[in-house]
Order: C-alpha cells, then sequence, then structure tokens
C-alpha cells in the first residue's frame, strides 16, 4: 500500500535525517579524530580540543533551539538543521583552529 501526502513526506525526512545523523556524525568525528591525531601528537590536547568543540556545539543547538521555540514561537525545526549545523561547526572550528 503506497501512502502519500505531506504527512508521509514529513515522516520520511525526518527518518532519513535521523539515519543520516547517526551515520555521518561519528564518521565526522572520526576522521577529524585522525587528523587531530597526526597534527598534533597529543593525547590531551587531541581530547580537549574535540571535547571542546562537541560541547560548544552541542551548547549552540540548544539554545538556538530554545530560543526558537520560547522566543520566537516555532514549532519546530527542519530535521535536517543538526547534520548541517554540526558539519558547519566542525568547518568553523577546524578554521579557526588551523590559522
Amino acid at each position: 500500500m503506497l501512502v502519500g501526502g505531506v504527512t508521509a513526506i514529513a515522516l520520511d525526512t525526518n527518518v532519513t535525517a535521523q539515519s543520516d545523523l547517526t551515520k555521518i556524525i561519528p564518521l565526522v568525528l572520526a576522521v577529524i579524530l585522525v587528523i587531530l591525531m597526526l597534527l598534533l601528537r597529543s593525547i590531551v590536547a587531541l581530547l580537549l580540543l574535540i571535547g571542546s568543540v562537541v560541547l560548544s556545539y552541542a551548547a549552540a543547538l540548544g539554545v538556538s533551539a530554545l530560543a526558537f521555540k520560547h522566543l520566537f514561537h516555532f514549532p519546530g525545526a527542519d530535521a535536517a538543521v543538526p547534520l548541517f549545523g554540526f558539519v558547519s561547526w566542525w568547518r568553523w572550528a577546524w578554521t579557526t583552529t588551523s590559522s
């Protein structure tokens, strides 16, 4: 049985976004971990750098979710926002630490 419409599309989008989130974030973290291991040669510096970026990403995502929900009264965000935010946050963190 085929189901269509806005609800089915929204469900498919959310399922796909969650699936991508659980696949891409660990992959990005693993690649960044390997690159930083080669560049830093220090386990402590590596863990501090990755931990600080992950914590700042989580804080930014939480603050933006609270602001959009309670301050701007938006019902919800797009399902792809956490993934795009994660990749963009790492790109920003990588460019600021490598320069």
